[in-house]
């Protein structure tokens, strides 16, 4: 289930919310009110921690003893 990022036109507050199919728009939590508006969110991954790990333990083994 895909994290969306609400913003209550009302009273601003921001918020996330896991959605579930054919689910609506999901009321504030602050205020109770029913106008949010999803906002654009960046893709989030842990990859490039990983990434740098990874890349960590190659550099330097002696560190990931």
């Amino acid at each position: 289930m895909p994290i969306y990022e609400y913003q209550c036109r009302i009273c601003g507050h921001g918020f996330e919310w896991i959605m579930k199919a054919g689910e609506g728009e999901p009321a504030c939590p602050a205020c109770g009110r029913q106008e949010t508006k999803k906002l654009v969110a960046p893709f989030r991954t842990n990859a490039w921690s990983t990434f740098l790990d990874r890349m960590e333990k190659r550099v330097s083994p002696e560190k990931s003893k």
